[in-house]
């Protein structure tokens, strides 16, 4: 019996093999993961009132089950802190927060990264209202152009150096 299902399964290998590229089932495209980091502390007005009234709209919104939210506490006059102060299982993203401030100081400061990689980084909280942060998500799940300008690295507090892109693929 053993023989006669091993000869299926060589059978089934061979003729899949012999398929064109085309007809056989492709691997599925990666998982996106989307990281919205929140950067601030309760020294920090604005970071405490976007925690009291932005948060809860954005948990409240279908695609936040589908993202990871980070808070890193930090004063209002310090740079991104070191990555022992990030939350356990978002330290790696740390790096490029860092790179994308500038080392400029201030807060809040908010990111969203794809998979690792900076994707749009600012200070305040005009962009991190949660309409635009959804806005954002549906864009890069959808694999559409993004709904505003983004920025891979600050030169101010209000101005970008280096812009980012227009479109998460």
């Amino acid at each position: 019996m053993a023989s006669v299902g091993n000869a299926w399964a060589a059978g089934f290998v061979l003729a899949t093999a012999c398929l064109p590229a085309g007809s056989q089932a492709a691997d599925p495209p990666p998982a996106l993961v989307i990281d919205i980091v929140n950067m601030g502390g309760n020294d920090c007005p604005p970071c405490v009132t976007w925690r009291q009234t932005e948060l809860p709209k954005l948990q409240a919104a279908p695609e936040f089950k589908s993202i990871r939210y980070t808070h890193v506490t930090k004063s209002i006059t310090s740079a991104v802190p070191p990555g022992f102060f990030f939350p356990s299982g978002s330290q790696h993203l740390q790096p490029a927060l860092k790179e994308a401030s500038n080392g400029l100081s201030g807060s809040p400061q908010q990111a969203i990264l794809v998979n690792g990689r900076l994707v749009d980084y600012w200070f305040g909280t005009g962009k991190g209202e949660a309409g635009k942060l959804v806005e954002m998500v549906r864009a890069i799940q959808e694999g559409k152009g993004l709904p505003r300008p983004t920025c891979l690295k600050l030169k101010t507090h209000g101005t970008c150096q280096t812009p980012g892109p227009d479109k998460v693929s």
